[in-house]
């Protein structure tokens, strides 16, 4: 026996098929094209069903009892009892199977029964899927789908091209082209000669791998190697193309497709798992009380049952001959009989109710019309039951960000082209830069006018007639975003970009000094590009110059208010007043480059810098390789359109990059699998296709060698680091200058692709060519000899320039990162992007802030380098948290004097603040990361201020926002999920608010996830859009898949689908919060109510000689759970609420709760029990002692058996009406009819049961009602144990209030006040724009400041300084106090120096920044507007400034 040889090991992972050969490839015994998906038969389906569901620990555990129950000695219930219940379980479980597979039934039967054009003996005939076999040759016709994986033979298309759509594979609907051997093209729709086709292919075993298949054909005597471009999968459909024939490789289940459609991992929730841990605990506390009743009816048989054997004789089985011996047998029947009388404390109706909650809730979620995108027509969709109460418990947020945070919809922005870069606008007067930003605004066009104001100032006049409306678009200056303005009533206002359309803002403009001069924000309207430039004249009364590298806007009525840009004016009153000019409100019109001259141009493409354009026209060398790179150097496929060339790229950058080098006169026009052809202004250009070496994951760039006349280029591009590496010597400086264009793209959050060219001579690329066709026919690691042989040609190459592609974020991101911040849920991002874009984008949506204490980026690059850089942050958040003031815990509760909930921050406070604010004094600063985070807004949630005696704010208020971030690089993930490495990364990891990792692939996504869960053992959501996220999301405990650009493969793998991001906040604040809400609530009561409906017995038992009577009618116990207390439970779990929708998202502080299993937990499980086991005690005993020896005023005798059971029966339905009544927070008519009607159902079906049915208690219930004591003890029970309940909740409500509680308070008082910043969440007033900072990570300055008065202007100036630990970016502020005085009256102006330093991480360089300065009023009231929202002092309110942050300038 020895070992295998390497040939028989070849031959094993080998698949043999002959074509047009059935004898031979039947030898295999491959299968065929038959599927079946469905799990049952007509026979099969009652023993298999049963089977499975009795594989249920719960169902098995009720089986057990039912069997229990039919031993009459030791069943003191009927079997109905539980066999009605079981049953009904059963049945509606087998339903719902039953219908499952008998869909999958119908499925399959209508894809078996597909028809399929088969060649047979030489004719084509018609066959069905199911009877297609390996090795047949099958027609395909257009708009039809692939009926089995198949190699491709012959099309209707030239060159053997055909295009297909994998939809159904994927979920993407751009085309793909296939394209067949040269070889076999000649075969055409001859069916002769394709019936004497004898090709024998060799091919890879069947497996899963969508994107390789690896084989030869081996045909007159010649081999030819087949890749993935040569096969058509099953589930594809034939477009653009007549006909296709293909020989058939794989059928039915060994189809790719079908090596796919493997069983989802099941996924079960935190309460799931904590359900079936108590559940547990139950069945071991019901032993435990089964032996103790079984012992004691063992003593009590010995020592007094004996005597009364005449009265209650033993069972006919129990030996009394010896007493002892009997009265253990007894007690061990008992054991028995007991463990069957109280099985109700784990009811099988709990887990049918959970489900039924749960599929509710799920309709709600596809229901919500807040979470429904119009522009798609896409809902929301829960795609399981089984998850939802873990949405509101999720700890760790994982995102991809290409298509999940942005739009995945590409634009091509700037460029870099020989070192020069194109695409910025420069206003050449001031140097400024401009910002287009394609947000439209309604504009009233007019020639500026300035009134003058009372304090002076030259302006133009009105004029005479009202302007026209036009739409415009922003363009900005990265100078600031806001200014403070003061008006003339003394108000200030915060001025946003645009003003308007009423622009008549006055002011007053002295001189300004040259170091207090700061360039304003500049309104720039550009029109659409049909009107003239005489219309734009007319319209604006402007005739702007452009330029990108060499243009300028000249705006002619703006100087004089541009020359005097701000200044303080001395009043009479004596204070110092700021006041600003109206820069910001100079209107022009700003138009993009004019493509028309390109009959192909596209209308919608918009470009602003005019010197690309110029460059191109100009015949300029380097511009014309980089647009020939563009138009070559792809995979999209061009087709005509009702006369329109239009493309259909595998991905929006490729598309992007196309449609750039189209509209600059490098038009892509038809492609075969031979050449391609473009249009150079106007020209046609030819290539020979030589080859295509494609992207990929691991190689991360593509490139085509091509050959035009007698010369040979090889076309590069993809990542810049890639690239780089590949690039020949001597080429430094066009290096360093590209890198600083690429470091200033990524910085302003765009995607950038380097571009690189090689010239080859016909000798090399002969010898190539060689080896690359030997190693593609090598069936032992191909992969790895191909990756080889293209390492080799794509290298020395020469650097063409960058591209700079624009993903805009999506609507909301920003918003709804910031909310799930605050609600204490941690964000990581996980991308492929290089390491500056990530960050920006992070800036951008506002997962990054500048608030933020450090941010820690981990690039090393070997294991001991990422170990001393995690250890040195560690040592920097050590200082951070050692010289943090008050020490207060970022995990502590809300504080119940304040109603604010503190959070970790370091705040340096100084004595310029002390008295400002009647604060008592606090250390100096600590040596280490600090921001001053102070609030102006002291509004506790309710709106009641504290204020010092003179009016100020009396507490400060900690800044959430304050914290740290981690950066990952890919290269540095591997070091960090290493086993050596991983605790030391999760102890960083977990103390950041956020976390990027950087160029990683998508197992590093999963494992990063995997990570988390097995090492935090916390609650994890992934979301992401593409088929790179599929791993990632089904390794979260939650999978949220985004309907987007990429195909709807994370859809198809998900548990949830939403439309755009924004949506996640709703769907974890709202319905996930909800449903956690609800699911705990329902359990609590489930568990309540059980307990005080079991427990009884135990009483009784006491009573009975622990006989296992029951006290209740045994019908009563079966239908307690199904019939009384069902639907009131259920009406609880669905539509439950305790604050409303709105302020859930607005106070996403109330999702902490679920973050910390605080609603059902081990302790609310025994709190619930103790409450059950109290109200049953109560429950027994008042009846009890009512009844016993009790006499009716007609003499009757009340203490019998039934009596008391139908008594204690009664009032226990109506305890848990009043409990569940008290238990309700939100009611619906539902509510009102399930909890009302529940009650009046009871006795409707106990007077069915006992007079229509005949049941034992017949008489019972209506001989007690009759009865005033029945009344009178019914009302001192039920208030007894209502009363201790009322009494708890008011005591909490009023001493211990939650977050809920205060919300609800606040709602029924109506009262409309602004809530505290660190328990509500406000509206930043920093608007969401890309930040300008260098591409450089993180070498950026703060980017504003708070601006903290209390009747005073603090202005803030960041300086530069150094850190001396030298452990990342490290912010202080020190403040500065200067008094001036005037008239008598002082007043007080601070100044502060914001400081920072690089970070030493990485050398990196640093751009300038500055801040804005503000106006204050004398009385130290102010008003003001961000976007149209401000807040303004009035007299019945403290007088304080607004908390204002002041934005960055980047020149």
């Amino acid at each position: 026996m020895g070992t295998k040889t390497q040939p028989q090991l070849a031959k094993e992972n080998e698949r043999r098929i002959r074509a047009n050969d059935k004898e031979f490839n039947a030898q295999f015994k491959y299968h065929n094209n038959y599927i079946k998906t469905s799990k049952y038969s007509l026979f099969t389906f009652l023993p298999f069903n049963l089977l499975e569901q009795f594989q249920r620990l719960a169902n098995f555990y009720f089986l057990c009892l039912l069997v229990l129950q039919l031993i009459p000695a030791i069943s003191s219930l009927t079997p109905v009892t539980t066999a009605i219940p079981l049953i009904g379980v059963l049945t509606l479980t087998a339903v719902k199977d039953a219908y499952d597979d008998i869909q999958r039934h119908l499925s399959d039967s209508q894809v078996n029964n597909r028809k399929s054009k088969t060649l047979r003996n030489g004719k084509l005939v018609e066959a069905k899927w199911s009877e297609v076999q390996v090795g047949d040759v099958i027609r395909l016709d257009n708009n039809q789908f692939v009926a089995a994986d198949t190699l491709l033979l012959s099309t209707s298309e030239p060159n053997g091209l055909c295009f297909i759509e994998t939809a159904e594979l994927d979920g993407e609907t751009n085309l793909k082209a296939k394209q067949c051997l040269t070889e076999t093209i000649e075969l055409g729709d001859r069916h002769d000669s394709l019936w004497n086709f004898n090709g024998e292919i060799i091919c890879e075993r069947p497996n899963n791998l969508l994107n390789k298949f690896d084989g030869t054909l081996i045909w007159r005597s010649q081999r030819f190697a087949l890749d993935n471009e040569k096969i058509l999968l099953r589930g594809c459909v034939l477009r653009n193309t007549q006909w296709c024939y293909g020989v058939v490789v794989f059928a039915g289940v060994d189809t790719k497709l079908m090596q796919n459609s493997g069983k989802t991992q099941f996924k079960s929730t935190g309460v799931d798992r904590l359900l079936n841990f108590i559940i547990i605990g139950i069945v071991l506390f019901l032993v435990s009380i089964c032996a103790l009743f079984a012992i004691g009816c063992a003593i009590w048989e010995g020592l007094i049952g004996q005597h009364f054997q005449l009265y209650l004789p033993w069972e006919h089985i129990i030996p009394k001959d010896y007493i002892p011996t009997g009265a253990t047998v007894i007690g061990l029947l008992v054991f028995f009989s007991y463990a069957i009388v109280l099985n109700t404390v784990v009811p099988i109706s709990l887990y049918v109710s959970v489900e039924v909650i749960r599929f509710v809730q799920s309709f709600l979620i596809n229901w919500d019309e807040e979470m429904y995108h119009a522009t798609t027509n896409t809902y929301a969709k829960a795609r399981t039951t089984t998850l939802n109460e873990e949405l509101g418990q999720i700890q760790y947020i994982f995102s991809d960000k290409t298509g999940t945070l942005t739009q995945n919809i590409m634009t091509f922005n700037k460029c870099s082209i020989n070192g020069r870069s194109y695409g910025d606008v420069i206003d050449l007067r001031t140097g400024e830069l401009v910002e287009i930003t394609e947000q439209q605004t309604i504009f009233q066009n007019s020639n500026t006018s300035i009134r003058p104001s009372p304090a002076g100032g030259a302006a133009a006049a009105p004029p005479a007639a009202p302007p026209p409306i036009i739409l415009v678009h922003k363009a900005e200056v990265h100078a600031k975003k806001s200014s403070l303005v003061v008006t003339s009533s003394g108000e200030a206002q915060v001025a946003s970009s645009p003003i308007g359309p009423s622009s008549d803002l006055e002011y007053s403009a002295p001189p300004l000094d040259a170091t207090e001069r700061r360039p304003g924000l500049k309104q720039v309207h550009y029109s659409a590009p049909s009107r003239s430039k005489n219309e734009d004249a007319n319209a604006g009364g402007l005739s702007p110059r452009l330029a990108g590298g060499g243009g300028g806007l000249t705006p002619p009525i703006c100087n004089e208010a541009r020359r005097s840009s701000g200044g303080f004016k001395r009043t009479g009153a004596g204070y110092m007043q700021r006041q600003l000019s109206r820069t910001n409100s100079c209107d022009k019109a700003l138009q993009s480059v004019d493509f028309s001259a390109n009959p192909h141009h596209e209308s919608e493409f918009r470009w602003y810098d005019r010197t690309l354009l110029d460059a191109v026209r100009s015949d300029e060398e380097h511009s014309h390789v980089f647009f020939r790179l563009l138009a070559l150097c792809h995979t999209v496929m061009a087709e005509t359109v009702d006369g329109k060339l239009e493309y259909q790229a595998q991905s929006p950058d490729e598309a992007a990059l196309v449609s750039a080098a189209r509209n600059f006169g490098f038009v892509f026009r038809t492609r075969t699998p031979n050449s391609i052809t473009i249009e150079v202004m106007g020209q046609l250009e030819e290539y020979e296709l030589l080859n295509i070496l494609d992207f990929n994951n691991i190689r991360k760039r593509m490139s085509v060698i091509l050959r035009r006349g007698d010369s040979v280029v090889l076309y590069c591009k993809g990542a810049d680091n890639v690239i780089y590496d590949r690039l020949h010597g001597g080429q430094e400086d066009l290096k360093a200058r590209t890198q600083d264009h690429l470091n200033k793209f990524a910085g302003e959050g765009l995607r950038t692709l380097a571009l690189a060219e090689r010239r080859l001579t016909q000798q090399y690329y002969n010898d190539w060519r060689l080896r690359q066709q030997e190693a593609a026919l090598s069936m032992d690691s191909r992969e790895q000899k191909l990756n080889a042989i293209y390492e080799e040609i794509e290298s020395d190459m020469q650097l063409v320039g960058v591209t700079a592609i624009e993903d805009k974020l999506q609507d909301g991101v920003p918003k709804s990162i910031a909310n799930l911040q605050n609600a204490g849920i941690k964000i990581w991002v996980l991308t492929g992007d290089k390491q500056e874009t990530a960050i920006n984008i992070g800036y951008s949506c506002q997962l990054l802030t500048d608030d933020l204490a450090d941010v820690f980026i981990v690039d090393g690059n070997s294991v001991e380098e990422v170990e001393k850089q995690l250890r040195q942050f560690k040592e920097s958040i050590k200082i951070y948290y050692r010289f943090r003031p008050g020490g207060i815990d970022p995990l502590d509760h809300f504080n119940s004097d304040s109603n604010m909930d503190p959070l970790s921050v370091t705040m340096t406070q100084t004595s310029a603040f002390m008295q400002e604010t009647n604060l008592p004094p606090t250390p100096p600063p600590p040596p280490a990361i600090s921001v001053v985070t102070f609030s102006a807004e002291c509004n506790d949630l309710f709106g009641d201020e504290k204020r010092s005696e003179d009016g100020g704010c009396a507490s400060i208020l900690i800044d959430e926002n304050t914290g740290f971030a981690l950066v990952v690089n890919g290269h540095s993930l591997v070091h960090c999920l290493s086993p050596e490495l991983e605790t030391k990364f999760l102890d960083i990891a977990s103390q950041c608010k956020a976390v990027i990792c950087c160029r990683v692939t998508p197992l590093q996504k999963a494992l990063v996830v995997e990570l988390i869960k097995r090492a935090k053992n916390a609650v994890t959501l992934a979301i992401g859009d593409g088929a790179n996220d599929v791993s990632m999301i089904k390794a979260a405990h939650i999978g949220v898949g985004i309907s987007g650009q990429e195909g709807l493969q994370a859809v198809l793998s998900s548990d949830y689908s939403i439309a755009q991001f924004r949506y996640l906040e709703r769907l974890l604040l709202v319905h996930g919060r909800w449903s956690y809400y609800r699911m705990c609530k329902f359990l609590r009561y489930f568990f309540y109510k059980n307990f005080a409906f079991t427990l009884c017995h135990c009483w009784y038992s006491l009573f009975c000689g622990f006989s296992a009577q029951t006290v209740f009618d045994p019908m009563f116990i079966s239908v307690y759970n199904l019939f009384y207390t069902s639907l009131p439970v259920l009406a609880l779990g669905v539509f439950e609420q305790d604050v409303s929708d709105k302020n859930s998202v607005e106070f996403p502080r109330l999702y902490t709760p679920g973050l910390k299993s605080e609603l059902f937990n081990i302790r609310e499980f025994i709190y619930s029990v103790l409450h059950g086991a109290f109200t049953s005690l109560v429950l027994f005993l008042i009846p009890y002692g009512v009844y016993k020896d009790g006499v009716s005023e007609n003499g009757y005798i009340l203490s019998d058996h039934m009596t008391l059971g139908a008594v204690v029966a009664t009032i226990l339905i109506v305890d848990n009406t009043a409990q569940i009544s008290l238990y309700t927070s939100y009611w619906t008519v539902v509510n009102h009819v399930t909890i009302w009607g529940s009650l009046v159902w009871y006795f409707v079906l106990d007077y069915f049961y006992n007079y229509v049915i005949g049941g034992p208690y017949v008489g019972s219930l209506t001989q007690a009602m009759k009865d005033l004591t029945f009344w009178v003890t019914m009302l001192i029970t039920v208030m007894a144990l209502v009363a201790p309940v009322l009494a708890y909740k008011y005591y909490l409500l009023d001493v211990h209030p939650s977050l809920s509680d205060k919300i609800r308070q606040k709602s029924l008082k109506k009262i409309h006040s602004r809530a505290s910043s660190d328990v509500r969440r406000t509206a930043s007033s920093r608007r969401g724009r890309r930040s300008v900072r260098s591409g450089y990570a993180f070498a950026h300055q703060e980017g504003f400041g708070r601006l903290i008065t209390s009747g005073k202007i603090m202005h803030k100036l960041p300086q530069d300084f150094a850190f001396p630990l030298g452990l990342g970016t490290k912010k202080t502020q020190a403040l500065h106090n200067n008094l001036n005085s005037a008239d008598g009256q002082a007043s007080k102006t601070n100044n502060v120096s914001g400081k920072q330093t690089v970070n030493n991480n990485t050398n990196l360089r640093q751009n300038q920044n500055h801040s804005s300065m503000a106006d204050i009023t004398a009385d130290g009231r102010g008003t003001g507007s961000e976007g149209g929202r401000g807040s303004g002092g009035t007299d019945d309110m403290s007088p304080r400034a607004p908390c204002q942050d002041l934005d960055t300038i980047n020149l």
